[in-house]
């Protein structure tokens, strides 16, 4: 499964399908204190009498300048430093792998898209969830979005 990603920052983009419909939003309004990250996931075939997308609310990110951020997500609240941890998963580079013996690939994510096969068309980058591995969707566009805040702050 494929999520393109539509704006530069991951914290601020749109996750669409191979067909074009938007399944996740991340946003994080630009506040020097404060700043919160909020990914909603979009409820398919649900459009408002106003034109709107209903969505539900999958994370919340509450950066922090000096603790790590808190995480919001299934009405547990933890700090990201209790979640993402050693042992578990996490991306290694720009993939996300289970981080024990088996180190097998959950996700790939290519920053600069692809070239289409005789064209010089590119697409949008992507994200390449593994065969498997999509009743995590949620946690892994979660935990995508956190690390790639990490890796743009480093």
């Amino acid at each position: 499964m494929r999520l393109y990603i539509s704006g530069k920052k991951a914290w601020n983009s749109t996750f669409s399908a191979e067909n074009g419909d938007a399944m996740y939003v991340a946003q994080s309004p630009k506040k020097v204190f404060g700043r919160t990250t909020t990914i909603n996931r979009i409820v398919p075939s649900s459009v408002h009498a106003c034109g709107g997308k209903e969505s539900d609310n999958v994370a919340q990110f509450a950066w922090k300048t000096f603790r790590s951020a808190r995480l919001r997500m299934r009405n547990k609240e933890v700090r990201t430093r209790a979640f993402y941890k050693k042992k578990g998963w996490h991306f290694h580079g720009r993939r996300l792998r289970l981080n024990n013996d088996s180190r097998i690939l959950v996700a790939r994510y290519h920053p600069k898209g692809q070239q289409e096969f005789f064209s010089a068309k590119v697409t949008k980058p992507f994200l390449d969830i593994m065969p498997g591995w999509k009743s995590i969707t949620d946690d892994i566009v979660v935990s995508f979005v956190y690390i790639e805040k990490l890796v743009e702050d480093d």
